[in-house]
């Protein structure tokens, strides 16, 4: 599978694990067995919008697009700049 492939199929997975819809994926790697993503998530909506509180999760995910582990690595504030 491509990163475009599989990019579709982990949003899929990503999805029905959270119960979430995943806001965008950050960032695809190939690893040595499978796939490494990173996807923001929404956590909680707030006004402004830039008070929105967001998840940031890291996926291991195989050659077939399924979902080995996951982590949260942090939460971060939709207005906040690395």
């Amino acid at each position: 599978m491509n990163v475009l492939e599989i990019e579709r199929k982990a949003l899929l997975e990503i999805k029905e694990l959270l119960k979430k819809e995943p806001e965008c994926i950050s960032s695809i790697e190939k690893t040595e067995k499978g796939w490494a993503i990173q996807c923001e998530v929404l956590e909680k909506k707030s006004i402004p919008e830039t008070y929105d509180l967001l998840k940031l999760y890291e996926f291991i995910i195989d050659n077939n697009a399924k979902i080995n582990s996951f982590k949260m690595l942090k939460r971060i504030r939709r207005g906040d700049i690395d």
